[in-house]
């Protein structure tokens, strides 16, 4: 059931699968060759993911976000992300350095010759493994919701090659400022870094305002 979810994850993601567009039970069925219990859990755990709605005696579509509903997920994942920045032991230990390191090579070898899917997931383990250092469990399982809410936002910083360059070099800042102890720094990045890609998805559907955030 995992495969099935991972690769519908992907579909929505990069855009193969349409806001609004149906996911029809006997088609995936076909095409994953499974039964059908397989796929109504792959799109329950889809729309507990956030990325598909189910509609009573409708089926299921794929979310789409109205703008003040991104606003909305885009303010809260500022707070979370700006709260686990502040939790998170300065300087960092050397393990963690070591680890985001070694995860954001693994994101930049996929994402310079366009393995999207791949860079997808080194990116996901990045921001796991950063805000993992809050000290929060709960705190951090959170992020991980609003980040999978948002999943085919950010991932616009995956599919465009000069925003895919920022997002490592930002990665790179934001080790250095761990490596430092430079806490300013790293909880501006924290948030900037959610910019570039919000900033392209609103461009592409109907280019609304970017509320500009700080660090406060």
């Amino acid at each position: 059931m995992q495969g099935v979810v991972r690769t519908l994850q992907h579909d929505i993601i990069f855009g193969r699968l349409k806001p609004r567009e149906r996911l029809v039970e006997e088609e995936l069925g076909a095409r994953f060759d499974v039964g059908r219990h397989v796929v109504r859990a792959a799109i329950e755990e889809l729309d507990r993911l956030g990325l598909v709605r189910r509609r009573a005696n409708r089926g299921a579509v794929v979310s789409d976000y109205l703008s003040e509903e991104v606003d909305e997920l885009y303010d809260m994942r500022t707070v979370l992300q700006r709260e686990a920045a502040m939790r998170i032991p300065l300087p960092a230990p050397a393990e963690l350095v070591a680890e985001l390191r070694a995860i954001n090579d693994v994101y930049i070898r996929h994402s310079e010759v366009g393995e999207l899917a791949e860079a997808a997931v080194a990116n996901d383990a990045f921001h796991q493994a950063l805000f993992g250092a809050c000290g929060n469990r709960y705190l951090q399982q959170t992020i991980q919701e609003y980040w999978l809410k948002t999943a085919s936002i950010h991932c616009y910083a995956i599919g465009n090659p000069d925003l895919a360059r920022q997002s490592r070099d930002e990665h790179i800042g934001m080790i250095e400022a761990l490596e430092v102890g430079d806490r300013e720094r790293l909880v501006q990045l924290c948030i900037d870094h959610m910019l570039p890609a919000l900033e392209a998805f609103k461009a592409a559907h109907g280019g609304w305002a970017v509320r500009t955030t700080s660090s406060r």
